[in-house]
């Protein structure tokens, strides 16, 4: 009797499931984020060399764009004589960037200017007194700008050094860097009525009924120690410390730990975030509501007035 056996099948089978694996494997194995960014790039190849592409008209207008901007600005504006002697005198400015703001707000304001002289719209009485008035309005809020931001700068630091006394965990810096301006302030009022005064009986008498720290009196002995080393026709007024000059000075010292990287570009950038707060609050909040509508006011009155005044001499 013939046996006979059906490879056929299991052939079939193993073929089938060695089929399947390798499925699997080629499944589990691809990596489908690398395939979506290939099939990305040969879409935006393909679109880039199809001059009848859909994105052809908006890489067209921003080239465009840009080239009307490198030759009608920076060629004209930022490559000129003035705004090079401007960058020559601020680039070793401590109020870099209150000027780097106010010479935005100047572009924009003698933009304004220009728009309003060259309208054709307007009668010439009108265009000469509407520029005049963006100009005060330019020069009275840059002023005020630069005013409120140095009022607010002193409270603002005594805000920043309780930051700071929070985060090195020191509960007596900010009181001890108040405390030194406070002295520092009371000498120099008591040095005004006399020059050559002794300044450190000066601090001292502005020492009573303070209850001030060590750091506080050897920081200021040291600091009037400084003053009056190579002053020998007396001192005029006792240096002023700022944060960043106490905190290198106690760090030097070992009174508090050394002030990481990280809270030091912090401390930085709550002075820019003060300038930036006031002139912001200027330029985008005061100027738009308690100046420009004043100043347009007072522009319509003078027009009508003078019209006035031409109408009754025709008459006449």
């Amino acid at each position: 009797m013939n046996v006979t056996f059906n490879t056929y099948s299991l052939n079939g089978n193993k073929n089938r499931y060695n089929n399947f694996y390798n499925l699997k494997q080629q499944s589990f194995t691809a990596n489908a984020a690398s395939s979506a960014i290939d099939a990305a790039e040969e879409i935006l190849e393909q679109a880039a060399k199809d001059k009848s592409s859909f994105f052809k008209p908006f890489s067209d207008f921003y080239e465009n764009f840009t080239d009307g901007i490198a030759k009608h600005f920076t060629s004209k504006v930022a490559d000129s004589k003035a705004l090079g002697y401007i960058s020559d005198k601020l680039q070793n400015s401590n109020n870099l960037f209150q000027h780097c703001l106010t010479v935005g707000s100047l572009i924009t304001s003698g933009l304004y200017m220009q728009k309003t002289l060259t309208n054709d719209k307007l009668d010439k009485d009108r265009k000469r007194t509407l520029a005049v008035n963006q100009g005060l309005t330019f020069l009275l809020s840059t002023a005020g700008a630069y005013c409120l931001d140095k009022y607010l700068k002193d409270w603002w630091e005594n805000v920043t050094a309780d930051y700071v006394g929070v985060q090195i965990s020191d509960k007596n810096f900010a009181k001890d860097f108040k405390d030194i301006k406070n002295i520092t302030n009371k000498v120099n009022k008591a040095l005004k009525n006399d020059q050559n005064a002794d300044m450190f009986k000066l601090a001292e008498n502005a020492k009573k009924g303070m209850n001030i720290s060590e750091n506080v009196s050897s920081f200021i002995n040291d600091t009037i120690s400084k003053a009056v080393k190579y002053k020998d026709d007396g001192v005029k007024s006792m240096p002023k410390t700022n944060l960043d000059k106490f905190i290198k000075k106690l760090t030097k010292d070992g009174k508090i730990v050394p002030v990481s990287d990280e809270l030091s570009t912090r401390i930085k950038g709550m002075g820019l975030l003060r300038t930036m707060l006031v002139f912001g609050f200027v330029y985008r909040f005061f100027v738009p509501v308690a100046v420009t509508k004043p100043a347009n006011w007072l522009c319509e009155k003078y027009l009508a007035n003078k019209k006035a005044k031409s109408a009754e001499k025709s008459n006449s």
